[in-house]
């Protein structure tokens, strides 16, 4: 009980291990922020430790998520948890062959579009009763229902896509990155907002990068 103790408080928000600029940064969105940075690092240099970090990474945002009421990105982390497993198993037997950067159409695009409108939809819902199924564990009501829950289902749709070599992929990281800085700044988690900022700034890389390569498909 008390090892428990002490580990609660240590994932606690309002737990700071020091200051910066004024701010109290606590352990937990410290390791987060920071693991989630080494782990785009390692998958921009496709080293394989970006798994195992990527689940570190989702364990620490599990609970940061938690504790600000984003309960669609707590959700998230569940997903990301498991596709990360994957990954890590995939990637140690390297199999599969190159695929070309390829669009999905006008028609698959607007399917993706409904898609993620009926997404966010019922996510938004489904959080939003989670307060009265589990008052014991939810006892605040989710903050930006809805934004939060595009962000959750578009990365769900953004990492597919991205695994499936598909131009939009990158497209739909750069919307998800642009409300998550707006999210984060207005719930106060600064580290983890600039942590978007960087990761806005290689979704515009990728956007750019993958265009050119698709063009030069388009010509082969």
């Amino acid at each position: 009980m008390m090892d428990f103790f002490f580990l609660k408080q240590y994932l606690s928000l309002e737990y700071p291990i020091f200051e910066l600029f004024g701010y109290p940064l606590s352990l937990l969105e410290f390791l987060g922020t920071t693991s989630g940075l080494i782990c785009v690092y390692l998958a921009s240099r496709n080293h394989i430790l970006t798994w195992p970090i990527g689940i570190f990474n989702s364990i620490c945002f599990f609970f940061l998520f938690f504790q600000i009421q984003l309960y669609s990105d707590m959700l998230l982390q569940i997903y990301f948890f498991g596709s990360s497993i994957y990954g890590w198993v995939i990637w140690r037997k390297r199999t599969g062959s190159f695929t070309k950067i390829v669009s999905l159409g006008k028609e698959k695009n607007l399917i993706l579009f409904v898609c993620l409108v009926i997404g966010t939809f019922g996510l938004g819902q489904f959080t939003k009763h989670l307060p009265n199924w589990f008052p014991s564990l939810f006892v605040k009501p989710p903050d930006f229902l809805y934004w939060d829950a595009f962000t959750t289902v578009a990365s769900i749709f953004a990492n597919l896509l991205l695994a499936q070599r598909k131009l939009e992929s990158w497209f739909l990281w750069v919307f998800v990155d642009l409300v998550c800085i707006v999210l984060y700044h207005l719930k106060g988690i600064p580290f983890v907002t600039i942590e978007y900022v960087v990761f806005l700034l290689i979704a515009f890389y990728g956007s750019w990068h993958w265009y050119q390569e698709y063009l030069v498909n388009q010509k082969t």
